[in-house]
């Protein structure tokens, strides 16, 4: 799910170079799944509900292989791929919560915690190895593998398809819920949304407001992988905290409050990169903290599969549409002030927006009644 999205920023050069384009002028190879994930989230239930969860997966691995594997046929392919690839997420997206839900309710905690670490880790390796490898062979090459590894997942995906969904789950499918009119299903959208929005302007423009205040730029490129690495911490804890408290107010508070601490220390233009690692694991726990906590709740805050994928769709839908906006805003408000000051004020506010959403959520054990 993450491999796909987090390689390509790391040998967007070598594309450009081959393909004879500015590496700027791919930014929508990044940002085109993130639109994917907000346009296409809604429709997921509807077809899962048709198919079942486990097909409607195997069907999105098999698509996403396609779509990974055709980037390196040529320059259109590149960008249909890319289309193909954030499409084929959005139903892995929505569905794993479900899936945790459905197969393991007494342990949404503990697999909510493999799938995140796994999120991260995968994560990680996209955007590690594939630079290296692209250099030693080929960014067409390093692609290729990346491919494989999804149809390797494909292969492992398929004993599962034998799996036949509980009775009190087929049931539990044909009460419908309507989360586009549920006030509780809105407060975990927009705590969701604009969580996500937070994380991904941080993705984008950390390493520049680091070298804008004097950092080297492979510093400022090892600080962005040091954000990316101490996102694996937080879903060691957080899910099973999360399952343990009846309110979870705490963890929103503590992950919200310290994005918030570590975005007003991006005001301080101080060059020193001790002052920046400090900052880049703050805000990446935080971020992490928040992200893990947010996929426990679809699971937890529902009371069956079908109002857990119903949940997460509507969530995502929205959220990763918001996600996308994220970045773009705060760089016209860097380009227009001067400054990115007027950008890291708006990361604060909008922080305290996704922590008071998260805390109002809380006072519903369940965003549905039925």
């Amino acid at each position: 799910m993450r491999t796909p999205i987090t390689s390509i920023p790391s040998i967007v050069s070598n594309i450009a170079k081959t393909i004879g384009v500015q590496p700027s002028d791919l930014g929508i190879l990044t940002t085109l799944p993130l639109v994917c994930f907000g346009l296409f989230s809604s429709i997921v239930p509807v077809i899962s509900r048709k198919f079942g969860n486990e097909i409607t997966i195997a069907g999105a691995l098999a698509v996403l292989f396609i779509g990974s594997y055709s980037r390196i046929i040529n320059v259109p392919t590149l960008f249909i791929g890319t289309l193909i690839v954030g499409i084929a997420i959005t139903f892995i997206n929505v569905l794993l919560p479900a899936i945790i839900t459905e197969v393991t309710p007494n342990k949404i905690g503990t697999m909510t915690s493999v799938y995140t670490f796994a999120l991260a880790l995968s994560s990680a390796i996209g955007a590690g190895f594939s630079s290296p490898l692209a250099k030693a062979t080929s960014w067409q090459f390093a692609i290729q593998i990346l491919s494989l590894m999804v149809f390797a997942t494909f292969i492992l995906w398929l004993p599962n398809l034998r799996r036949k969904a509980p009775a009190t789950t087929a049931k539990s499918e044909t009460v419908k819920v309507h989360p586009w009119t549920n006030k509780n299903a809105w407060l975990i959208l927009i705590y969701f949304g604009v969580s996500s929005l937070v994380f991904y302007t941080l993705v984008a423009w950390l390493p520049t407001i680091a070298i804008g205040v004097g950092i080297s730029e492979t510093n400022a490129s090892l600080l962005a992988g040091l954000f990316q690495f101490v996102s694996i911490i937080p879903p060691f804890f957080v899910p099973g905290l999360a399952v343990r408290m009846t309110n979870r107010s705490p963890i929103i508070i503590a992950g919200a409050g310290a994005t918030i601490v570590g975005v007003f220390a991006l005001l301080f233009p101080i060059n020193s990169i001790a002052y920046f690692i400090v900052i880049n694991t703050i805000l990446g726990i935080a971020t992490a903290t928040t992200f893990t906590l947010v996929m426990t709740l679809f699971g937890l805050k529902t009371k069956t599969p079908s109002q857990t994928t119903s949940l997460s769709g509507m969530a995502q839908s929205v959220g990763y549409l918001l996600a996308s906006v994220g970045p773009v805003l705060t760089g016209t408000l860097k380009n227009v002030t001067g400054s990115w000051h007027a950008s890291e004020i708006f990361i604060i506010i909008v922080s305290i927006i996704f922590m008071t959403a998260g805390v109002l959520a809380e006072k519903n054990k369940f965003v549905f009644n039925s």
